[in-house]
């Protein structure tokens, strides 16, 4: 009998997401004092200013790993053996400006030097094939 590999870990930037969608999260981090509740958000690579738009970004869960994919990037590994490069990696998809774009051409099947062109972690992905 073998054993299932073991599930990879969630990023701090996902877990956070996820976590404050749920309103008694989202209570819980309003209710810290302005220190504490900078202190969490930084440690998730975000700011008081950043974070409504993180929170906002439901594009990051399809476009991401679609985004790694074209660029050559196994997202599971990534998200292994470095779940601090993922958490940048979400953080910057959920900040960018041009995810409708990105939702377009990847569904067009774009290739990955157009893709890049567009994308801001780009380099971090070509950086990891």
């Amino acid at each position: 009998m073998t054993t299932p590999a073991p599930a990879p870990q969630e990023g701090l930037c996902a877990k956070l997401v996820r976590g404050w969608r749920n309103a008694r999260s989202l209570n819980a981090l309003q209710a810290l004092t302005p220190h504490e509740r900078s202190r969490v958000l930084a440690d998730a690579g975000l700011n008081d200013l950043n974070a409504p738009a993180v929170l906002r970004a439901n594009h990051v869960g399809t476009l991401l790993p679609a985004a790694m994919a074209l660029h050559g990037v196994d997202g599971a590994a990534v998200e292994q053996d470095r779940p601090d490069l993922m958490n940048d990696l979400q953080r910057v998809c959920a900040l960018c400006r041009s995810a409708r774009t990105c939702r377009h051409l990847l569904a067009e099947g774009c290739t990955q030097p157009e893709h890049a062109l567009l994308c801001p972690n780009a380099d971090t992905l070509d950086a990891l094939r």
